[in-house]
């Protein structure tokens, strides 16, 4: 293409034209010859216009007289000569006919084709600008125009084609954008493979390509961490995240972690629900909370959930020493904030310690403390609280008067 090309004129009104004005100035003050080479010139930018054919005949013919016409060298009136002036007049037509035939055969089709290269150089380079633009649609118009110009001109036809193509790969493009964003990744990738079909090396298509397939594998995998998510195997869920955030840590990242913290803590619970005095489970659900926590620190629900699996395992650890008051102030406040928890293992446990250290008061013949410890006891909601409540019947009728 002709990037240095100069863009195409556009004409004025007519009678706006300079050379118009010029023309009619010079036929005011009868200078036919001048006025005629004015409409000469306008004539080729107007070619079709029919007032300037009309004014350019006019100026032609009289401009010829006027140079015929015999000029008085004195003032002596003489007869007028009839077949002079009769002469003159058809060397004149003579001559206006000779004039337009030369105009007509020569002149004009030069500053026509001339206007016509000139036409055809702008609307090559507005072309050029619109491709470098990536407005195609504007270049495809133009290329039509130019088509109507030069119908058969092999360069028009080649760049047309080339432009529709251009045309239809940056819509495809646009298009596999659109879909990936909207995580449509079978589709994307089917139109990205029509484009790599049409133009492999089109923009960042290899790359592009590439991370719609792998982000396809990670949907797939997200889909199977969300089922087991949403069917509590939270131990599967979790390993499923976090493989997706070592894959990419940027893939639906918002959802990866909301479910990941969710899968964590509901973890936690659970090890906690079902270990029941197991130390080792309990130890397991702390390390859940904390990888919770990591995820969203300071969230109370985490934090609450971590500081009670601390309380129970240390109370588990005070209870396997026999530190018995040292585990019921623990299971207790256990107890005052959730009475089911751990099963209603720490309930139990809290029970047992109870009647342990009872029995401990009762052997060291601390009655009182004895009975505070059964009649707790006998007030907490286990499967079986005979042993505190028999015992606190026998002791409370030994110790009344």
């Amino acid at each position: 293409m002709h990037d240095n090309s100069p863009a195409v004129l556009e004409r004025p009104p007519l009678r706006e034209h300079p050379l118009y004005a010029e023309g009619i100035t010079h036929i005011s003050a009868g200078h036919w010859q001048e006025a005629f080479k004015s409409f000469q010139l306008l004539q080729a930018v107007y070619p079709d216009e029919t007032e300037v054919k009309e004014l350019f005949d006019d100026t032609q013919m009289r401009a010829a007289l006027v140079q015929f016409q015999p000029r008085h060298t004195s003032r002596v009136t003489k007869r007028p000569n009839i077949r002079a002036r009769v002469t003159v007049t058809l060397v004149a037509a003579v001559l206006a006919v000779v004039a337009y035939l030369v105009y007509g055969l020569w002149v004009a089709p030069i500053v026509i084709r001339e206007w016509r290269l000139y036409q055809i150089a702008g609307l090559r380079n507005e072309v050029d600008k619109a491709i470098a633009a990536g407005d195609y649609t504007q270049a495809h118009e133009v290329l039509q125009k130019l088509q109507a110009i030069l119908p058969e001109d092999p360069q028009t036809l080649e760049m047309l084609h080339r432009v529709e193509r251009m045309e239809k790969s940056a819509n495809l493009y646009q298009e596999a954008k659109a879909l990936m964003a909207a995580d449509k990744w079978d589709q994307a990738i089917d139109v990205l493979a029509q484009l790599q079909a049409m133009d492999p090396h089109y923009r960042d298509l290899p790359q592009l390509l590439q991370s719609a397939q792998a982000s396809r594998e990670m949907d797939m995998e997200f889909r199977v961490a969300e089922q087991a998510f949403a069917r509590g195997d939270w131990a599967t869920a979790i390993a499923d995240y976090e493989a997706l955030r070592q894959g990419d840590l940027t893939f639906k990242f918002d959802d990866v972690q909301s479910r990941l913290f969710e899968s964590y803590l509901k973890y936690g619970q659970s090890l906690v629900g079902q270990g029941g005095t197991d130390r080792q489970l309990v130890a397991q659900a702390i390390s859940q909370f904390s990888e919770a926590l990591r995820l969203r620190p300071v969230d109370s629900e985490a934090l609450k959930e971590r500081h009670l699996a601390e309380i129970y395992l240390a109370a588990l650890d005070s209870a396997d020493r026999r530190e018995h008051s040292e585990a019921i102030d623990l299971l207790q406040e256990i107890y005052s904030q959730r009475p089911d928890y751990a099963g209603k293992e720490a309930a139990e446990l809290l029970y047992r310690t109870l009647l342990e250290r009872a029995d401990s008061f009762l052997n060291a013949g601390n009655k009182q403390s004895a009975l505070a410890d059964y009649r707790t006891a006998a007030t907490l909601p286990v499967e079986d609280r005979s042993v505190a409540q028999e015992n606190l019947i026998k002791l409370t009728s030994e110790t009344t008067p």
